[in-house]
């Protein structure tokens, strides 16, 4: 039988990993946020604009970061908002990686950075030439499984080999690359101190920016004309800001309704709202015009389990 403080210590856990999930969730909601913005621009040739969206909008990020982890955060604004332009432009694997480990000098003395692979860890970067079975790093297997900041002695015991190798004696923190609830990468970084608040802000930032590359959908064989293809273009934009905008507003009710597959019992007036504008701006417009917002919310909000949203959930928009 657990003792009181056990069960109180249990429960000071679960609320310190609810409240980090829905940090996580605001920080991912507003990066994606800023790039459609910045989409918009582009899209509609506003494209002296660009600046303004890029200090406006990067500059809000920043705060947020700022205030999410404001004990340890040291970087300047101007600094974050390099971080987040880096990541607002990458266009390969190798920038990608590069914009991280750059982003987290300043938290750390050293990093690595690998990607995660079925029972493989595969080395970025410096360490592009080192693969690690997952069995032979069972710290890493933990943190993954975790999906949580994890610190620990950097030794081929907990690392492997191969890993222990690239540091000096000591603590390490493994921080988990988390996109759509998958762990895509893993960064180990080393120093003292060890500012783990920092590098999990950089870490959830090259999360959501391997998240969204956004690609727009293929449109129905019915689009005919110039119009009509700007008109759907802009369906989707509108339903992937929505679905955004609501992860960004209510981050614990995302974490909690996903978890309950409620979504919908907890966002209804959110999700009510967006789908009747949907259908007035788009759906009207077109009949042949697919319910973006229904997918977006799936994807977003539900990450791909259309069961989360609930049973209470109305389903597609005619």
């Amino acid at each position: 039988m657990s003792s009181p403080a056990a069960e109180q210590n249990s429960r000071i856990a679960s609320v310190i990993s609810r409240e980090r999930d829905a940090a996580r969730q605001q920080l991912s909601a507003a990066w994606q946020l800023q790039v459609f913005r910045v989409e918009e621009a582009l899209a509609t040739g506003w494209q002296e604009h660009i600046a303004r969206v890029f200090e406006e909008h990067f500059t809000e990020l920043s705060a947020r970061i700022e205030r999410e982890f404001a004990d340890t955060v040291r970087h300047s604004a101007e600094e974050i908002n390099r971080a987040v332009r880096r990541f607002a432009t990458w266009e390969s694997q190798e920038q990608w990686a590069a914009a991280l480990l750059d982003s987290v000098r300043g938290f750390s003395s050293r990093a690595a950075l690998f990607s995660v692979e079925p029972h493989l860890l595969r080395g970025l970067r410096a360490q592009a030439d080192l693969d690690v079975p997952l069995e032979d790093a069972p710290a890493v297997t933990a943190a993954i499984a975790s999906r949580d900041t994890l610190v620990t002695l950097a030794t081929a015991a907990e690392l492997s080999s191969g890993i222990a190798g690239l540091f000096e004696p000591g603590r390490c923190a493994i921080l988990p690359v988390v996109s759509r609830e998958r762990v895509a990468a893993v960064l180990v970084a080393a120093g003292e101190p060890i500012e783990t608040d920092g590098l999990e802000a950089m870490a959830a930032l090259a999360g959501a920016a391997l998240e969204r590359r956004a690609r727009p959908e293929p449109l129905p064989e019915t689009v005919q004309s110039a119009d009509e293809e700007a008109l759907f273009f802009r369906a989707q934009r509108f339903a992937r800001v929505r679905a955004a905008e609501i992860r960004l507003s209510k981050p614990r009710e995302v974490v909690e309704g996903r978890a309950a597959k409620r979504l919908y019992a907890l966002l209804k007036e959110e999700i009510d709202t967006a789908r009747l504008d949907y259908a007035r701006q788009f759906l009207q417009a077109s009949l042949s015009m697919p319910d973006y917002l229904h997918a977006e919310l799936v994807r977003t909000l539900a990450n791909e389990d259309t069961a989360a949203l609930g049973e209470e959930y109305p389903g597609p928009l005619a």
